[in-house]
């Protein structure tokens, strides 16, 4: 009689394979669902004291609303908004500026919408005294933007903004960038070059900080043995050997040497970082209106308004030196 052994045996285990399946899809089918991934959402917060709230923006949502783009990260989204003057219609390029930190008392002292109206006057008003397209780009959680208002050279600041300033060039249009920045701005001006952008025609920075951060409360933040702060910052200082070298590129750093807030040799130091690594820059002392010696924003506008309409260095160095 032959011996059945081995065919039971293996009869038996595809069976249970079987059965295994059929419970498997059967689980599958009839079980507990799992949740299904949800659509990323930004943070926007409105209000202020005790009216403040957040609300989820969806990307429908976010481009339903006037003068925003969507951006994306791997570790997050943000509707990022922005305020355009009326030329900027058909133009290839355009002077992008990034306004300073802001405080908390300021923050909650006014609404999204007054700032979003305000930028938008604004924008109208510096592209008629410049002769050229400008795009006010809210920094996150300023100017109806989502996400937190970080004070202090935080990565994924830069990393926000140079995803909305991709975001901007598809939306309207334009390929050839100034950048004017002010304060924290600078900073994201600094970090745009370092990231590795070579669209930059010029970049116009004033009263920046672009080493370690410092602390509100004094000092600067913590750092390992090597100087490096940690993956939490991008401190340009210790990433200028990043930047791309792009013919044509002039960048301007502009400050007071009476600057109260972000000290001027650091600016310098700034500027004799980029022309010691070969880039085309100008260093720029000019005098600043505030009791704090540090608002520059004007100075910088003028200067990467002048580069984009092709003025000479001494052009500009004379109109900021004498503004």
């Amino acid at each position: 009689m032959a011996n059945n052994d081995g065919f039971l045996g293996a009869q038996s285990m595809w069976i249970g394979i079987g059965v295994l399946a059929v419970l498997f899809f059967g689980w599958r089918s009839f079980g507990p669902q799992h949740e299904t991934q949800q659509e990323p959402v930004a943070q926007l917060n409105v209000g202020s004291g005790a009216d403040a709230r957040v609300e989820k923006l969806t990307r429908a949502q976010c481009l339903g609303l006037e003068d925003r783009v969507w951006t994306v990260l791997p570790d997050g989204v943000e509707c990022i908004a922005f305020a355009a003057s009326p030329n900027i219609q058909g133009a290839s390029s355009a002077l992008l500026y990034f306004g300073g930190d802001i405080s908390e008392e300021q923050l909650a002292g006014s609404t999204q919408e007054e700032a979003r109206k305000g930028n938008q006057r604004r924008a109208s008003s510096i592209a008629a005294q410049q002769g050229v397209p400008v795009v006010i780009v809210g920094r996150p959680g300023l100017m109806g933007s989502s996400g937190f208002h970080l004070l202090g050279g935080r990565r994924d600041e830069g990393q926000v903004i140079d995803a909305a300033v991709d975001a901007l060039k598809d939306k309207l249009g334009i390929r050839r960038l100034a950048l004017a920045g002010q304060s924290g701005g600078s900073r994201i001006i600094a970090q745009l070059l370092v990231i590795g952008r070579r669209d930059i025609a010029c970049a116009a920075m004033g009263a920046g900080a672009y080493d370690v951060p410092r602390l509100r409360g004094g000092g600067t933040a913590r750092t390992s043995i090597f100087g490096d702060p940690g993956s939490g910052y991008l401190v340009p200082m210790l990433k200028a050997g990043d930047i791309p070298a792009v013919p044509g590129r002039r960048s301007f750093v502009i400050g007071d040497p009476r600057d109260k807030v972000a000290p001027f040799s650091e600016q310098k130091a700034w500027a004799d970082k980029l022309a010691a690594l070969g880039h085309h820059v100008q260093l720029i002392e000019a005098k600043a209106k505030d009791s704090e010696f540090h608002g520059m924003s004007d100075k910088a506008i003028a200067a990467a308004g002048m580069c984009l309409s092709e003025k000479s260095d001494a052009e500009i160095r004379a109109a900021v030196e004498s503004g």
